[in-house]
């Protein structure tokens, strides 16, 4: 997950444009009323904002559904609608993306949220149900585990609509691009108070599955991502920071935070809070 660039990826582009047109020309692809209503609501009448763009046809079926009925792509755009004013179009295109991940697309101002990942967290989360945060083992819960593949898919929607707002504000920042978007993505879901706790943890657990799933290989030491176990502790350093008393069993032996870091996570969690606000100065409708 993160932005795309360059040559190749237009090359890339190219085909699947191709392949959508073909889609839409067979009637496979092409946006129903309801795209149509979703861009209304979210556009509000103005040529910029966020909203999404459904791919019906093909291997995207599946998880198009899944995204509609619970309008997960659809409440993260009116969040961002609602909190940051940006002159632009950006759109959440939900399609089958291949091999690729999730990603904003610089050359065409879009976010590719791919129906590829999103099947891939539902089968992670299938038979995982713990409740996040609490304490507490509910293994096999269907609710839990779909509360938690929600919340890992709104992480997603925040996390690459950081890389547009990135792009397409010409914010200029310290760090690597990819750490400072996970940051955004934190900020706007625990700013949703207890609940968006709850989900930022379990972006956390999502980041320490993929962690013990795939082997470690030197070569994620070069990576412009941290590593997805360096990503589940700092969400859940954020978590700590903001609400210490409420969540002291994330600390010491089996928590995600060791003691020694957690002295710091209410300073870790105000600077990435305060480094947006200060970011997106000019361009808020309300504090992040």
């Amino acid at each position: 997950m993160g932005r795309r660039t360059g040559n190749g990826t237009r090359a890339l582009l190219t085909l699947a444009l191709a392949a959508v047109m073909t889609g839409c020309t067979a009637g496979q692809d092409a946006a129903g009323p309801a795209d149509a209503a979703s861009r209304r609501t979210h556009g509000k009448g103005s040529s910029g904002g966020f909203v999404v763009q459904y791919r019906t046809g093909g291997k995207a079926a599946s998880a198009t559904a899944y995204l509609r009925t619970r309008r997960i792509l659809d409440k993260a755009a009116e969040r961002l609608n609602d909190t940051v004013k940006v002159p632009h179009r950006i759109p959440f295109v939900v399609r089958s993306c291949g091999a690729a991940e999730p990603a904003y697309d610089s050359e065409t101002g879009t976010i590719d949220f791919c129906a590829e990942h999103v099947d891939e967290i539902r089968d992670r989360f299938a038979h995982v149900g713990q409740g996040v945060g609490q304490g507490a083992d509910r293994q096999g819960d269907p609710d839990a585990a779909d509360a938690h593949v929600a919340a890992v898919l709104e992480e997603t929607a925040y996390h690459e609509s950081a890389h547009a707002l990135i792009d397409r504000l010409g914010l200029r920042f310290t760090g690597r691009e990819e750490d400072v978007a996970d940051q955004l993505a934190a900020v706007l879901l625990i700013g949703q108070g207890r609940a968006g706790e709850t989900k930022a943890l379990a972006a956390a657990t999502d980041y320490a599955l993929a962690a013990k799933e795939t082997p470690f290989d030197p070569a994620d030491l070069l990576d412009e991502h941290s590593l997805d176990g360096q990503r589940a502790a700092n969400y859940a350093c954020y978590v700590y920071g903001v609400q210490p008393a409420r969540h002291e069993d994330l600390v010491g032996a089996g928590g995600r935070v060791t003691e020694d870091r957690a002295e710091g996570c209410p300073d870790e969690w105000e600077q990435a809070r305060s480094g947006w606000q200060q970011l997106l100065a000019g361009h808020l409708k309300r504090q992040v």
